[in-house]
């Protein structure tokens, strides 16, 4: 995976986490004003918005650490092939 790539795994998903929690904060002032509770609605979509951002860096870390191993095993692969070492 190139360099370019990673970097912009990493900002869309700081991107998506901004989205997240703006979502969340309209959506708990529109369940506020259309259906009052006894609690907050924040309470509720907060959490469902910081469980979205948790998702999205998961699968985030996890393609990178994959692409990691995947590199490393290439180039270990490349050395006793040839003998050679990565170029």
């Amino acid at each position: 995976m190139k360099q370019f790539h990673k970097f912009g795994l990493v900002m869309a998903a700081n991107f998506e986490a901004v989205a997240a929690m703006v979502a969340a904060y309209w959506s708990a002032k529109y369940l506020n004003e259309h259906y009052p509770k006894g609690f907050d609605w924040a309470n509720l979509t907060y959490v469902l918005g910081l469980l979205l951002i948790a998702r999205s860096w998961y699968v985030v870390l996890r393609t990178l650490i994959r692409d990691q191993k995947a590199a490393e095993t290439a180039s270990e692969q490349g050395e006793t092939k040839d003998g050679s070492g990565p170029n």
